[in-house]
């Protein structure tokens, strides 16, 4: 009877710890992983010797298989990818249980991240590149939109290696066969990165939207696929929004800042410093009153912060954004913590503002009495303390085809200042605020389908939905200097949907949705091309690969033998006559 209940809860000890054995399956025909990020066929990459090692390690029974960004059957095309990610492969490889090789120069991005289990018994092949003398364009920022006479500011980031003898290179800005400007830089010493700066002058770019390409030449460079940059911009007119801070305080500032960023368009702060002192927010260059009320006529878009009304005089008429909280006395502003309500009314920008994480939020510092008229809608509504009767933030009236918006409440900077869920919720406000009111105006409505401006080579081009519905697909007609091409963009559920291109300007349009149309940009350059940080990869560990067999749980005979043990004790026990 103790043999028997020994036998039993052994078994049942088994059962619950559930181990697993792990075995080493040497032999067989391998799976070899050949790396074909854009690295490998870079100056001072090793890409034919890579090709010619993984055929001889396959050889005859073997399989070869193409990892970048994902995994690819083989072929002896060079290398496309724009990232260097191992482990899809070797997710693959292991499901074939076959031994591993893995050949690549060890530029290797998701190296830190790969699990131990899928590392065991792997073996790896580095053919790291060789030092050359060479320099790239790191990277190239500008504003995205510029107003007709503005000086562009250009920031440039060069990075220097190997044994490069020159001290200063050129930095050439073209548009289509047009030279712009022509600069000579100096050159970090090398290994070494460092910023400089370049400024477009006034009046350089005609009105519309233009791509510039950015070249740097450095005599001596060996890799000259990463020296050329590409960035898009727009130059309008006159500014689409005109924000007008009077006077200047925090909530102007951040308001200017914010709404640059969410609009999409072209967006230009006025503020008063003084009785007759006017400021341009983003340059801080003085301006004159006439220039205000010159801008604020002829914009899209008119937010007024504080006592803006008086600069802007008679003969305004368009959509406008009211910020009265900080321009009154005490006496006009509710003073005291009010929270916004989660309970949101019914608007037209309810279905948005649900998203938002209210109860999350800090409370506001103020509100502005507001009494709307049969007319108006309520967006927001605050209560003090939580408590007490509830007070209007936001309010918008439609009237003749004119849009007017109000913003009660104060101290909404604080949102945008302390980020996180807070600052989505400032930002989440001002975009649908803005696109409410633009619709109205002569400026085109906000696009359902838009992609990214510029990708750079091996990367696909992303195309994402903002339609409140995300459909499962939709067409477009790519146009390059191959001729145009259509496009079924199947989207994510998060309304992603990706393409790889070639490097070169594409310009898109999508037909079933009203012609809706954009510009895509693959530059040339590629993070792969400069000499990236060889990872650190565990050392050769033959051809064998180790691989987990199945858990204890997994051998049905073992709960057999629990309930014969069980069942035999307790059979012996009655038939001795004990409890």
């Amino acid at each position: 009877m103790a043999a028997l209940r020994t036998v039993g809860l052994g078994a049942l000890i088994l059962l619950f710890v559930n181990p697993a054995r792990s075995v080493r399956v040497g032999g067989g025909p391998p799976t070899v992983l050949l790396d074909v990020s854009l690295s490998m066929d870079a100056a001072g990459g090793h890409w034919q010797e890579a090709l010619d090692t993984a055929r001889a390690l396959a050889g005859d029974g073997g399989l070869v298989l193409r990892f970048g960004a994902g995994v690819a059957p083989f072929d002896t095309q060079p290398p496309v990818e724009g990232v260097t990610r191992l482990r899809d492969g070797l997710t693959a490889a292991r499901a074939r249980g076959a031994p591993t090789v893995v050949v690549t120069d060890g530029e290797i991005t998701d190296a830190n991240a790969l699990p131990p289990t899928l590392l065991l018994g792997t073996t790896f092949v580095l053919l790291p590149r060789d030092t050359v003398p060479g320099a790239a364009l790191l990277d190239v920022h500008l504003p995205n939109r510029a107003q007709r006479g503005d000086s562009v500011a250009v920031s440039l980031t060069v990075g220097t290696w190997g044994a490069l003898q020159p001290p200063s290179a050129t930095v050439e800005v073209h548009q289509g066969e047009r030279r712009l400007l022509a600069r000579e830089v100096d050159l970090p010493a090398a290994p070494g990165t460092a910023r400089r700066r370049i400024v477009l002058r006034p009046n350089l770019l005609r009105i519309g939207e233009h791509v510039l390409r950015f070249r740097l030449v450095v005599p001596g460079d060996h890799e000259v696929r990463d020296n050329e940059r590409l960035r898009v911009i727009t130059v309008s007119e006159q500014p689409a929004v005109v924000v007008i801070v009077d006077p200047a305080d925090w909530e102007g500032r951040f308001l200017v800042r914010a709404l640059a960023d969410v609009a999409r368009t072209t967006v230009r702060g006025y503020a008063r410093i003084g009785a007759d002192k006017w400021i341009e927010m983003r340059s801080l260059n003085p301006v004159s009153e006439a220039t205000v009320r010159s801008a604020a006529r002829s914009a899209g878009l008119l937010v007024l912060r504080g006592s803006g009304e008086a600069a802007v005089g008679a003969g305004r008429r368009g959509p406008v954004w009211h910020w009265p909280a900080g321009s009154g006395t005490l006496a006009e502003l509710f003073a005291g913590d009010w929270y916004v309500s989660r309970e949101l009314p019914v608007s037209p920008l309810a279905g948005r503002l649900a998203a938002v994480e209210w109860d999350s939020l800090p409370p506001l510092t103020g509100v502005v009495p507001l009494v709307p008229g049969g007319q108006e809608w309520l967006g927001l509504w605050a209560r003090q303390g939580r408590r007490g009767a509830a007070r209007p933030v936001l309010v918008g009236v439609d009237s003749a085809g004119i849009r007017e918006l109000t913003t009660a409440g104060a101290g909404l900077w604080r949102w945008a200042f302390r980020g996180g869920a807070a600052g989505e919720a400032y930002r989440t406000i001002l975009a649908l605020g803005a696109d409410w009111l633009l619709q109205s105006s002569a400026m085109p409505r906000a696009a359902r389908l838009s992609s990214a401006t510029v990708a750079a080579r091996g990367v696909p081009v992303v195309f994402r939905w903002r339609g409140d519905s995300v459909p499962d697909s939709t067409v477009v007609v790519i146009e390059g200097d191959d001729g145009p091409r259509r496009v079924a963009l199947g989207f994510d559920a998060d309304g992603v949907a990706l393409v790889s291109l070639e490097p070169g300007i594409y310009r898109w349009t999508a037909p079933a949705l009203g012609g809706e149309r954009g510009l895509a940009v693959v530059e040339p350059y590629s993070d792969e091309f400069p000499p990236g940080t060889v990872a650190s990869l565990p050392p050769r560990s033959g051809g064998g690969m180790v691989r987990l067999e199945s858990h204890v749980r997994d051998r049905w005979w073992l709960f057999v033998v629990a309930l014969l043990a069980f069942v035999g004790e307790w059979a012996w026990r009655q038939r001795r006559g004990l409890p």
